[in-house]
């Protein structure tokens, strides 16, 4: 499914007791936020709403609301070690969760308690940064990001084999050992990979363009040395949102967001 087709199917969903929905701002660097600011306006957020329901509502809404209520301060205390950006919850009164999303797109904080979801930030968001691939190379060395509505979905690594002569999938933080050992022969592998980069990346841009069109991505950034940028550039079929000279392939992936991300929205 798609991730408009997911927004569309979160806007058919309807509660007549009532639909939470939460987007709150949990930047850290936001000039707005003092510290954890987002604790009060969520505390602030969650109060003015049960005043609302206390006026207006049914006794079966304000019991299905403080227990929702109950419900995201659990889930939030839960997860706020890995706030970035934006934390965004919907929920019916039903208890049953609709999203939950720890993203690195801004939001406006908001509060509401409707008949049906609120999606008019999430449609926002999807707009500015829709499905895209994030491509991060260094030599041998290639980082695939799958990242949507500000977060990142799944990433694959590769690496090049001099002995079999192919890109391999691997796991984990660091690339597999080299067969060769010694500083004379890692010098040849990498003689060898600096000979062969361009035929050798030729290899490599089909295995991105095959992610880019199973995954139903809009395109992909590149990011990475001015010469290996153009070595695989040339070769890729899909469609290329910008190129990031710089070399960010070390860095946590949430980093890695944030560069293309701030770059794209100037």
């Amino acid at each position: 499914m798609s991730l408009m087709e997911q927004v569309n199917a979160l806007k058919s969903h309807y509660d007549e007791t009532g639909i939470l929905t939460i987007y709150l701002n949990t930047d850290a660097g936001d000039r707005g936020q003092q510290g954890q600011e987002w604790k009060i306006r969520l505390k602030n957020g969650l109060k003015r709403l049960k005043e609302y329901i206390e006026k207006s509502g049914s006794k079966e809404e304000l019991k299905a609301f403080k227990s929702l209520a109950d419900q995201v301060n659990q889930a939030i205390t839960d997860q706020q070690r890995n706030f970035q950006k934006s934390y965004i919850y919907i929920a019916t009164a039903s208890g049953d969760v609709l999203v939950e999303k720890i993203v690195q797109a801004p939001v406006e904080t908001s509060f509401h308690w409707e008949k049906e979801p609120v999606t008019d930030q999430l449609e926002q968001i999807q707009k500015t940064y829709p499905a895209t691939g994030i491509v991060l190379m260094q030599k041998s060395e290639v980082l695939f990001i799958d990242a949507a509505l500000g977060e990142i979905r799944e990433e694959k690594r590769y690496n090049w084999e001099a002995e079999s002569e192919d890109w391999r999938e691997y796991k984990g933080n660091a690339p597999p050992e080299r067969t060769a050992s010694g500083t004379t022969q890692v010098d040849e592998v990498e003689r060898r990979f600096d000979e062969n980069r361009i035929r050798w990346y030729k290899k490599l841009a089909p295995l991105i363009d095959k992610e880019i069109k199973n995954r139903h991505l809009s395109g992909l950034y590149l990011v990475g040395s001015k010469e290996y940028l153009r070595d695989i550039e040339k070769h890729l079929g899909s469609k290329i949102m910008d190129t990031i000279p710089k070399n960010l392939i070390s860095k946590p992936s949430h980093e890695v967001l944030n560069v293309v991300y701030d770059k794209e929205v100037r």
